[in-house]
């Protein structure tokens, strides 16, 4: 009589703690594909293309990592979630872009007097993006330099993981941004969301 109560016991058991560890199994295996991808966008580099309105726009993708994984794999960011005295678990993407920018100004001089005997040269130079003044006396040249970019960036869910297996592939999070300064180009981003 205690065998046929036992054994079903015994068979409940073995499902529940099968299906626990199946889905313990397939858990473990996501956080692992997770973090080799991230690591391996870590290593990638931005692709470029053009904008509709002929701008160079920058692509990359992002990163998903936990808040104890950020501080291993990447202590600068860290450091700098610190420096702006913002709580860790209030955090929630981390975006980190490099911007280069190449302008050759030229710009003709213009004799002047300051000071009513001080002899000189000046320059001034202005466009939507840049503003150069300059004065040079005797041997010393002053240049004040102001430019101003405007930087769009956006997070999405984009391409597939793997195209072909159409509908049934997560969408990688993606990173573009673009900048409104023709002469400026995006040599580095990284974007991480920040994921409990």
């Amino acid at each position: 009589m205690k065998i046929r109560y036992f054994l079903p016991m015994i068979f409940l058991l073995l499902v529940i703690s099968t299906i626990v560890s199946t889905r313990l199994y397939f858990k473990k295996e996501k956080e692992i594909a997770r973090l080799e991808n991230s690591l391996k966008v870590s290593r990638t580099s931005v692709t470029y293309y053009q904008t509709k309105n002929k701008l160079l726009a920058a692509k990359a993708d992002a990163m998903e990592l936990k808040y104890h994984e950020v501080s291993v794999l990447f202590p600068e960011v860290k450091k700098e979630i610190e420096n702006l005295k913002v709580s860790p678990r209030l955090v929630n993407h981390y975006s980190e872009t490099v911007v280069h920018q190449d302008k050759e100004i030229v710009s003709t001089l213009r004799d002047s007097i300051i000071k009513d005997t001080v002899k000189v040269k000046v320059f001034n130079y202005q466009d939507k993006f840049y503003s150069v003044k300059g004065i040079a006396i005797n041997d010393t040249q002053k240049v004040t330099i102001h430019s101003t970019d405007s930087l769009i960036q956006l997070v999405y869910r984009g391409d597939r993981y793997h195209k072909w297996l159409w509908i049934f592939s997560r969408r990688k999070l993606q990173q573009v941004i673009t900048s409104k300064n023709p002469n400026s180009k995006i040599v580095y981003c990284r974007d991480i969301e920040i994921i409990n």
